[in-house]
């Protein structure tokens, strides 16, 4: 089929480039030129595994294509994606104004088209959103849905890191559908993936994608929890994690311990969902203790770094990661924000290290000294706070802390190096 998708971030790029590899012929849409040159240049915009190498081919095989002509690109399109943006504005509350936008252009390339498409929201919005927003702007192109056009719902579950394995190997397809013919439509977009189908409502879509966060939020702040009374009581978290994980019902998944969760995901969706039963007369009380927790969990290393060395002031620590997680230079939500804001008031001197996420974290802290490898963000340094568990990490030898003014590394995230146990310790762990 010939599929448009609207937008060109982590899920629109990634998706764009999976269907492609299917045998589809995408078109990319994206209002940066810049962008939009690079994609058609075979280069890729963003750092996510695989994905240049598959950005390259299908280009070069003339199955993708990027383009600033929403019009053009709706207009000539069987399905067309909505993979825009839903930030999350002061109140908690997500921006609808980037979907509203591309639904306006996508109404005017509709249009000018003749003949049956599906309209499939793939962006991450509140019940409601897809029903009462969007389909009212796409019935200004004079046309009906049900009727002349479809209209989907159709969430993505995709990790940072590992998107395109995820959107090409997905645990699960949901489609939310105005109606069957729109459902079928956009079932065969997928014919080629081996995954079970659930076929809803559109509401029941956009709450399966925020229930599906909300729960995985939680297990994390959960086992947090119960990382920080293991902390005072001296055993290890990760074994408790592993028996309790042995329970089919509960699974081992997301308990791992640690600093807590960031991203543009998880943070975002959990206050949205909350803002949005509050608007809806419910009481969130697991989901506000959730978010409450893992906001207190990301500086736990500080106050841990604060019981080790006692006075912070004039010493120099550094910060061994500061993407969200490995495998992505996504800063969002990164507890590294926190960490070295934190820092900072304390009148530390940062020294930061990571393999990808350097220049988007300079952005946001540009008075911290960055390094060109982890060895020298280690040299000279009082203790070094180990953020993001970038498998480069694991090389960490005795030979590094011997460069360092203390030899001290705490972990936010579990690490496999050999090293002594007195020059080591974990935030919920020993």
């Amino acid at each position: 089929m010939d599929i448009t998708v609207i937008g060109t971030g982590y899920v629109g790029l990634n998706a764009g480039a999976g269907l492609a590899s299917k045998g589809h012929n995408v078109t990319c849409v994206d209002i940066d030129e810049e962008k939009v040159e690079k994609i058609n240049d075979g280069e890729c915009p963003i750092f996510e595994e695989g994905l240049p190498e598959m950005l390259e081919e299908m280009v070069s095989e003339g199955k993708l294509e990027a383009t600033t002509d929403t019009v053009s690109a709706v207009a000539s399109a069987d399905v067309v994606f909505l993979a825009v943006g839903t930030p999350m504005d002061d109140e908690g509350n997500i921006n609808l104004e980037y979907i509203r936008q591309a639904a306006e252009d996508v109404s005017e390339g509709m249009s000018e088209r003749d003949g049956y498409q599906v309209i499939a929201v793939k962006s991450t919005v509140v019940p409601g959103t897809t029903e009462e927003e969007v389909l009212p702007i796409l019935e200004r192109s004079g046309k009906e849905a049900g009727e002349d056009f479809g209209v989907c719902m159709n969430p993505e579950f995709l990790r940072e890191g590992t998107a395109l394995k995820d959107f090409l190997n997905p645990d699960r397809i949901v489609i939310g559908e105005l109606d069957e013919k729109s459902g079928d439509k956009l079932e065969k977009i997928y014919s080629e993936f081996e995954a079970p189908v659930v076929r809803t409502g559109l509401k029941e879509a956009e709450l399966i994608k925020y229930g599906s966060n909300s729960l995985l939020a939680t297990k994390i702040s959960f086992i947090n929890e119960i990382g920080n009374l293991c902390k005072q009581l001296g055993i290890d978290v990760y074994d408790v994690a592993d028996g309790v994980g042995m329970d089919s019902r509960l699974e081992r998944s997301f308990l791992n311990s640690g600093i807590g969760f960031g991203g543009s995901c998880f943070p975002k969706d959990v206050r949205a969902l909350i803002r949005f039963m509050e608007e809806e007369g419910e009481d969130p009380k697991i989901l506000r203790n959730v978010v409450e927790l893992n906001q207190g969990q990301k500086v736990k290393l500080v106050e841990q770094l604060e019981q080790k060395l006692e006075d912070l002031d004039g010493k120099t620590v550094a910060v061994l990661g500061l993407s969200f997680k490995p495998g992505t230079d996504d800063i969002r939500q990164s507890p590294a924000i926190d960490i070295i804001s934190e820092l900072k008031e304390k009148d530390v001197n940062v020294k930061a290290y990571d393999p990808e996420a350097m220049e988007n974290m300079e952005q946001r802290h540009p008075d911290t000294v960055y390094t060109e490898s982890y060895q020298e963000a280690l040299e000279g340094s009082d203790a070094a706070l180990l953020v993001t568990d970038w498998p480069e990490f694991d090389e960490i030898s005795r030979k590094d802390l011997k460069t360092m003014e203390n030899p001290l590394i705490l972990e936010g995230r579990r690490m496999d190096y050999d090293l002594p146990d007195d020059k080591t310790e974990g935030v919920t762990w020993p």
